[in-house]
């Protein structure tokens, strides 16, 4: 095909995956769909090959692209235009967690079937066993909400009613989460309008032939780029989850190994047995989050379809392990286990390439939700947030602060927006110091959010982790500090909260405190320019005391200055104990 067209169709299907997805947020009723951007927008060709994403969730991509097979393969015959199929179910094709509910749309040409969109978005309530879905403390995944197997919600463009009303009788607040799910429908009627225009104007032949090239241009590029790493075993590098919400002294361990051979990456998968909370993790998101991993690493700058996962090999643990869970095991706090893996899988990819992988990232957030009745006694809210604390050290830079990153990548949402929507005053919004991992390149920070919550009867539910465990530096870095979570700090009352806790009971005047770790540091902090650190100190990111520990760098508290001198001696003298140590 012609270069010039080629690239025109391929970035007008890119455009309109972009179109779509700002629509879908700017016409979503909730919060965690309009503010945090939790969804994922992708395109594919009729073999259910994804050929055009926009995804602020790039998990949500792989798992998309998994549930169209099988609803290829299971609807055979019978996707018709003007369908559009909806599902949740996390056993069935696979999925996430049933907080996230998939819209898929066939889209025809002639009667041909030519292309599909579909979107993901979670909801902040579908039921389940506390306010808000995601308990912490789910041992079943029954007890996470309604599950949706594949259904058709619209049948040749007609609504069907009857799934409507089982879906909005089972959740707390079916305004919003009807809302939402209009939205996405709105969003996939959109890209079928745009997708035939662009048939229209450049002749479906020549679109089929764009997508099908393009994927292949993006899996020889991809092998190319894995052929010229050095070869050989890399890892294992092993690291933990605190616990899964029911077993409280039970870590779950989570190992990575990678095999470089020729033109293709294999990566080896171990973990702990499958755990009674909800930690566990469905093996198409771990392919998901190995791809983006890969992606990250070597060709970020390669677009993301199909020929990204060709190359790639997976090997998971047996059936009944965290990695690869036996149904009905709960899988709400799936996000958790991602970012466990991603930084695992980061780590070995580090040996193989050191110049090219940032440290591991913050992984001490996650989801925390306030749910109750709107102030006079009137309907049912769920005050839903993603949080997260901030990417590691990169080789060559210091950690973006406050963030989510990896596979999540989601917007934290703005104060004003909260306090507009939901019973809650904000009283604080601030980076965490000292919770970055020191190193020659500072991790990012994590943050410091606190709640009042102005109403009685309020139902809280945590969705954290890395109150146990930090996130570790990379090439003699140190890690990240540990996360944590305090009920009504500062007063006699004051108590700390599991990073996992479910359905805590809050009056009004109640105050939540969270403190989240930032990411891994990159390289030893003994070589960080002094007056690097001295500008985080003024900043209020590292203090004094932090500053003369962990980075040998003596700061005199009148002047703000570096004592130069003092500063060469602590060095000098930690060299020298070092030296010691390793004879």
């Amino acid at each position: 095909m012609d270069a010039i067209k080629l690239e025109v169709i391929y970035n007008a299907t890119n455009q309109i995956a972009y179109e779509l997805t700002q629509k879908l947020m700017r016409n979503g009723y909730s919060s965690i769909v309009k503010e945090s951007q939790d969804l994922a927008l992708s395109i594919c060709d009729n073999q259910g090959r994804n050929v055009g994403q926009y995804s602020p969730n790039p998990v949500g991509l792989g798992v998309v692209g998994s549930q169209l097979k099988g609803i290829l393969q299971d609807f055979a015959g019978a996707i018709g235009d003007g369908d559009t199929f909806i599902l949740n179910h996390p056993y069935r094709y696979c999925q996430n967690h049933p907080s996230d509910v998939t819209l898929i749309s066939p889209v025809f040409h002639e009667g041909q079937l030519v292309a599909f969109v579909g979107n993901t978005a979670h909801k902040p309530d579908i039921g389940g066993k506390v306010p808000g879905t995601n308990a912490g403390d789910a041992t079943e995944v029954f007890q996470e909400g309604l599950l949706i197997p594949p259904l058709k919600l619209y049948e040749g463009g007609v609504l069907n009613e009857a799934v409507k009303q089982l879906i909005c009788a089972n959740t707390r607040i079916p305004e919003v989460t009807w809302g939402d799910i209009r939205a996405q429908v709105t969003a996939n009627l959109h890209g079928i309008e745009r997708l035939a225009a662009l048939v229209d104007r450049f002749g479906l032949d020549d679109v089929l032939a764009c997508w099908e090239e393009r994927i292949a241009i993006t899996e020889r590029e991809l092998r190319s780029r894995i052929a010229a790493m050095p070869p050989g075993t890399y890892g294992p590098v092993t690291d933990h989850i605190d616990d899964d919400g029911v077993e409280l002294d039970r870590p779950l361990e989570v190992t990575a190994t990678l095999h470089v051979r020729g033109d293709e990456l294999e990566f080896e998968f171990a973990s702990a047995k499958q755990s009674r909370g909800p930690l566990n993790l469905r093996p198409c998101v771990v392919r998901a989050v190995a791809e983006y991993c890969v992606q990250a690493a070597i060709g970020p700058d390669l677009p993301k379809n199909q020929g990204c996962s060709a190359p790639i090999r997976i090997t998971l643990p047996a059936p009944g392990h965290l990695l690869n869970p036996e149904f009905p095991a709960p899988v709400n706090m799936y996000a958790t286990t991602c970012h466990r893996l991603a930084p695992v899988i980061m780590m070995v990819l580090a040996q193989a390439l050191p110049d090219r992988v940032a440290a591991p990232q913050s992984s001490s957030g996650g989801a925390v939700s306030f749910n109750g009745l709107e102030p006079g006694g009137g309907r049912r809210y769920s005050q839903y947030e993603i949080l997260w604390g901030g990417y590691g050290a990169r080789p060559g830079k210091d950690g973006v602060s406050g963030c989510a990153a990896d596979i999540s990548n989601v917007m934290s949402t703005p104060v004003e927006a909260l306090e507009n929507e939901f019973p809650v005053r904000m009283q604080c919004f601030e980076v965490n110091p000292d919770s970055a991992g020191a190193g020659k390149h500072r991790g990012g920070l994590g943050i410091r959010r606190a709640w009042q919550v102005l109403n009685d009867d309020v139902t809280l539910n945590l969705r954290l982790d890395r109150f146990k465990f930090s996130s570790p530096g990379l090439f003699g870095a140190r890690p990240s500090a540990q996360a944590r979570c305090t009920l009504n700090p500062g007063t006699p009352d004051a108590r700390p909260l599991h990073s996992k806790a479910a359905n805590i009971r809050l009056a009004k005047g109640d105050t939540l405190l969270l403190e989240l770790g930032g990411g891994g540091g990159w390289g030893d902090p003994m070589t960080r320019e002094p007056e690097r650190v001295l500008d985080d100190v003024r900043n209020g990111y590292v203090s004094p005391e932090t500053a003369r520990d962990v980075y040998g760098v003596v700061i005199d508290p009148a002047t703000l200055t570096v004592d130069t001198a003092a500063t060469q001696r602590r060095r000098e003298e930690t060299g020298a104990h070092r030296a010691a140590h390793r004879d």
